[in-house]
């Protein structure tokens, strides 16, 4: 059955047709001229095209059979979306009765109807490409949202930013505004993070050793390789623990744009530490290992010096050992930001099936970057030996720096959707590590009988003057970097978020990498002069790579 647009378009062909035969046959009046003329002009103005998709093959013979009516042409035009251009034909050729094709204004914003092909019955008009539809004018008036159309390549069109479904920053800029005088910020944001960290653990040699046999001989107590030592502190890493501390960001953008802006940024973890204790009269055993280069019986070999022993053998000595390794890890720069690109449009997050706007940015990054990494180690002895009778205080410290500075290069991404966001930086920073050791050691001796009031002495067990002093080297470092964050607009202003961060850096220098257990036992306090046998320890830079990764909250405000 033919439509309703269909017969409105039949039964004008047919008023038209016969209007016009009777003006052929010159014989009606001036008045009805005038009135034929009039319902003619009323026709043309009230004329709309047809979509040819809605005609039948059998309605086209219909308003093709026959000579007695007029023949017709039927237009076909694209259904228009809510922000396209649409072709409108105002007039269209038609045959027979003498009725000429129209003639259009130069300039006019009304386009004629392109043909396709010869005059078979219809016009057809050209579809339109090009416009760009928004997510709020898809086909059938369907957004973004639950059980609405997939969203295409259409969606990802360049769009206006600003809080409530696109980004918090504008996507053009509209001006420069630096803060050139004395004033207050006028656009940017500031953000404070508790940070849960964990480190690349420490590396140490074993430090502290006891005998689980309380009747080992005095030259197997302690000594590593024998069936009864166990280590008590070192032989592993240390410092893997959770590492407590906080990171402050903040930021000013540079023209109301919101296309440059400067931030800056700093963070410190630490300073953490890990320590063991022990105090013992002699059962159980105390030692500190170590490798003697040079011992009486003309081989080097595995030995021990004791802290607390009551076992068999010449020595009796009860006394504690405290040691401590610690940790600090801190950062700061700054950097310029350039936006570089701006896209809005719709899309799914992982499980939230349902499609939402977004929008997203992309800046450059490139500025400044320090990190210092700042670590020790300390061990001392507090001995009292009942043969040989004497206080000893044995102190042996190693500590080390690490100071970058580098050019920071990055990319920063977010994307907002809704009031979530969620964003991620990659940097890379290259430039040079100053690497610090420090190597110190004193024994301090009292009580003895033939000695009186205390002497120290330099040089401790493993730190002794072989080895001790400041030694200091640049090395080429890279510090790459990577964050990610997932935030929740609280309103306009405050943003609270959780993320995560990951942190190299090559080339670092760390206390148990410094530490030798090789020694001359010459050395010990009050060490031989001149010294016989190898001077050992010595001292030799050894770098190694480091990390640190953990969960990052925080609150962010933005004005």
């Amino acid at each position: 059955m033919p439509s309703v647009r269909q017969l409105s378009q039949i039964l004008f062909t047919f008023v038209l047709g016969a209007l016009l035969a009777t003006h052929t046959d010159a014989q009606t009046t001036t008045s009805g001229q005038r009135t034929l003329r009039k319902t003619e002009r009323t026709a043309r103005a009230n004329w709309q095209p047809v979509r040819k998709s809605n005609l039948t093959e059998a309605d086209a013979g219909f308003v093709g059979a026959g000579n007695s009516a007029p023949q017709t042409t039927t237009v076909k035009t694209s259904q228009p979306a809510s922000n396209s251009v649409v072709r409108q034909a105002s007039h269209v050729q038609q045959t027979g009765h003498g009725i000429s094709e129209p003639s259009y204004p130069p300039h006019s914003i009304i386009e004629e109807p392109i043909i396709h092909g010869p005059s078979d019955g219809y016009v057809e008009l050209e579809p339109i490409h090009g416009g760009s539809v928004a997510c709020d004018a898809m086909p059938g008036g369907v957004g973004c949202g639950c059980g609405s159309m997939s969203c295409d390549g259409g969606c990802d069109s360049m769009g206006r930013c600003g809080f409530g479904g696109a980004c918090d920053e504008a996507c053009g800029a509209n001006g420069w505004r630096p803060c050139v005088t004395l004033c207050l910020p006028q656009d940017g944001w500031v953000s404070f993070e508790y940070l849960s960290w964990w480190q690349d653990g420490m590396s140490l040699p074993p430090l502290v050793t006891t005998s689980t046999d309380s009747n080992v001989a005095q030259a197997d107590a302690g000594v590593l390789g024998k069936s009864t030592t166990r280590t008590l502190f070192g032989g592993e890493e240390v410092l893997t623990d959770q590492f407590d501390g906080g990171r402050l960001r903040m930021g000013l953008w540079l023209d109301r744009g919101h296309t440059w802006a400067i931030a800056g940024e700093y963070f410190k973890i630490g300073s953490e530490s890990e320590s063991f204790f022990a105090n013992s009269n002699g059962d159980p055993v105390l030692a500190r290992p170590f490798f003697n280069v040079n011992p009486s019986s003309g081989s080097a070999r595995e030995d021990s010096e004791l802290v607390a022993f009551g076992g068999t053998g010449n020595v009796r000595v009860s006394g504690s050992v405290l040691a401590v390794a610690e940790s600090e890890l801190l950062g700061a720069g700054f950097h310029f930001r350039n936006l570089r690109a701006c896209n809005q449009g719709c899309n799914t997050w992982g499980l939230f099936g349902c499609p939402q706007e977004f929008c997203s940015r992309t800046e450059a990054l490139i500025g400044y970057r320090h990190l210092q990494l700042t670590e020790g180690v300390h061990v001392q002895e507090r001995l009292t030996g009942i043969n040989p009778v004497g206080n000893f205080v044995i102190d042996d410290r190693f500590r080390t720096r690490n100071q970058f500075n580098g050019v920071d290069l990055g990319w920063f991404y977010t994307q907002n959707r809704g009031n979530w966001t969620l964003d991620s930086t990659i940097r890379l920073a290259l430039g040079t590590t100053h690497q610090t050791v420090s190597i110190n050691g004193q024994t301090t001796i009292s009580g003895d009988p033939n000695s009186p009031g205390s002497q120290t002495y330099q040089g401790g067990l493993l730190a002794q003057a072989s080895n001790i002093g400041t030694y200091q080297r640049d090395e080429f470092a890279v510090v790459p970097e990577f964050d990610i964050n997932l935030g929740y607009r609280l309103n306009n202003n405050w943003r609270v978020m959780v993320g995560y961060t990951f942190l190299y850096w090559s080339n670092v220098v760390r206390p148990g990498e410094q530490i030798s257990r090789d020694l001359n036992p010459s050395q010990l306090a009050p060490a031989e002069d001149p010294l016989t046998g190898a001077s050992r320890p010595g001292f030799a830079f050894d770098s190694v790579d480091y990390w640190a990764q953990g969960i990052n909250t925080g609150l962010e405000y933005r004005w």
